[in-house]
């Protein structure tokens, strides 16, 4: 060792370095400091002299407010969405960006369909079932287009989902439920509780050939009970928790499955004890235009433009309401029947919607163009015409708001009917202003605007680039989901509509989806189960489509 060597360890020698740069750092920061025009010190110079232990502390805190700032920032900056409980209780699914077939998949075997051939199983939700959904399948309404032949119907079943889950309780065939030669008529009417399903066919221009009316147990989809006809072809109007209300069509009308008929066909409605479907309590002559629905448990019978109130367990019968014109029109709402009057049997002006209550007495009404009916939404009555859109209270027809509609060619905008799901019961209306090029194409035709409003105040939510012939199918809470009209394919298989996502808050578009094309090339259809967004492909398979970004707040 020589006598000017260092014996300090390395660490030492590096210290003595680090506090002679530091020495030059300060008298730098000193001479700065004694520079005209500067403060003496300065923060810079308070920090240099703090001690380690306080610049410590005083970093934490700085950090603490920074991160405070930027969450303030973000807090301020976050789009405001809708808020209150789902329409109806059902909780869609946020889907923020293009959603993958990424969950879980139901193959036609798990549905009851095991040897089903390519591109030949329809399905469709008849109803919901509490958070579950009923699914038809069937392999015979593509038949004319696609040749998919199934004269056994093996695939025609009705299957009970979780749509959460993906789980498939179970499967029953079609015909232990019905006699429906096209079981696509077929629809469920479900009881409060979700434990039992009335399955009949529904009303069509062309009527039914059905004479069988099921009423099938939830749990274990297991018939109860089934009603045959003796009188003929029966369609089911509706159904609540007490009666179940049908009608049989005989005479004329054309093929009735027996040979052409001539003549008019008349209509007989009846009720059913929906807990004794088998048996029927009331019955009544519709002849050739009449019509009847029920109205908090009761019959409304409309015949030769007078109506009358019935009880289905005695058939006691009352007048309702005033004499009405013949083309008159009515619409149950609940508690309330919203009558569409013609004056003097006029197809043309004036028409007025009458608001009743569901004994029969007036509680307002309003005039309105008869190629635009008027929507209830929201507790709104929503009334549309060149200039405005108006709401009126449901329940006293007072004006609660009216907006501008913009049009700029004085065209009546279009009230849609309210997305399943959607909160605060916003009102859609589509107006006649054009968005985006005339000659832009992406698979879903001419845009309109499609404004949002807010049901209580009327103030627009939203601003919306939507298709022109595109309709509400579901609304999550920050997101809106519209359905465009089924196509044929360029083979002529048939495939569903592109489903279109938007934001809520600010109405830019989120993302779109069209079977056949792009990320959807493997999807012959897309559906919301209840809340949840499936894909079913050419092959039958169901998956359920997935995103996982989520919006905080």
């Amino acid at each position: 060792m020589t006598d000017h060597e260092d014996t300090r360890p390395f660490g030492d020698a590096r210290d003595d370095e680090r506090r002679a740069e530091g020495d030059a750092r300060d008298d730098g920061a000193r001479a700065r400091a004694a520079r005209p025009g500067r403060r003496g010190g300065g923060l810079r110079a308070r920090w240099q002299r703090a001690s380690s232990g306080r610049r410590a502390g005083t970093a934490a805190a700085a950090g603490v407010v920074a991160v405070a700032l930027v969450v303030s920032a973000g807090l301020a900056a976050q789009p405001e969405y809708p808020e209150g409980a789902p329409a109806d209780g059902l909780v869609v699914d946020e889907l923020r960006s293009a959603p993958v077939p990424e969950g879980w998949r139901i193959d036609p075997a798990d549905l009851g369909v095991p040897d089903v051939q390519p591109g030949c199983l329809d399905l469709r939700v008849l109803a919901r079932a509490g958070g579950d959904v009923l699914v038809l399948t069937t392999t015979q309404l593509g038949t004319a287009t696609t040749g998919c032949f199934d004269r056994a119907a093996r695939g025609d079943r009705i299957a009970r989902v979780d749509p959460r889950s993906g789980d498939v309780r179970w499967s029953t065939a079609t015909s232990d439920v019905s006699d429906a030669s096209a079981p696509g008529q077929l629809g469920a009417w479900v009881d409060a509780d979700a434990s039992t399903a009335v399955v009949g066919t529904t009303a069509t221009e062309l009527g039914s050939d059905s004479t069988t009316v099921a009423l099938l147990d939830l749990a274990t989809g297991l018939v109860l009970e089934r009603r045959v006809s003796a009188e003929g072809p029966v369609t089911v109007l509706e159904a609540d928790d007490d009666w179940v209300l049908v009608t049989t069509r005989a005479g004329g009308g054309g093929d009735r499955g027996t040979g052409f008929v001539d003549g008019p066909a008349r209509t007989r409605v009846a009720t059913l004890s929906r807990d004794e479907i088998g048996r029927s309590t009331w019955q009544a002559d519709l002849g050739t235009v009449g019509r009847a629905g029920l109205v908090e448990g009761r019959v409304l019978v409309v015949t030769a433009g007078a109506a009358s109130l019935v009880d289905p367990a005695t058939g006691a019968s009352r007048a309702w309401g005033e004499a009405w014109g013949r083309g008159t029109s009515s619409v149950v709402d609940d508690d309330l029947v919203f009558v569409d009057l013609q004056a003097n049997g006029d197809d043309g002006f004036p028409v007025e919607r009458i608001a009743y209550a569901a004994e029969g007495r007036e509680l307002w009404r309003r005039g309105f163009a008869p190629d635009r009916p008027p929507a209830v939404v929201g507790g709104c009555v929503v009334f549309a015409d060149e200039e405005a859109v108006t709401c009126v209270e449901r329940d006293t027809g007072s004006e609660r708001w009216s907006a501008p509609t913009g049009s700029a060619d004085e065209s009546a905008p279009v009230v849609l009917a309210a997305a399943p799901g959607q909160r605060d019961g916003d009102v859609l209306v589509r107006t006649a202003v054009p968005v985006g090029r005339p000659d832009e194409s992406d698979g879903t035709g001419p845009r309109r605007e499609l404004l949002v409003l807010d049901a209580s105040t009327g103030a627009v939510r939203s601003r919306l680039a939507a298709p022109l012939e595109a309709a509400p199918v579901a609304g999550s809470r920050t997101a809106l989901y519209l359905t465009t009209p089924d196509r044929i394919g360029l083979v002529g298989e048939s495939l569903g509509g592109a489903v279109v996502a938007y934001d809520l808050a600010d109405g830019r578009a989120l993302w779109q989806l069209t079977p056949g094309e792009g990320d959807a090339a493997g999807m012959r259809d897309l559906q919301f189960w209840g809340g949840t967004l499936v894909a079913v492909g050419d092959d039958g398979v169901v998956t359920q489509l997935v995103d996982d970004t989520r919006v905080v707040g």
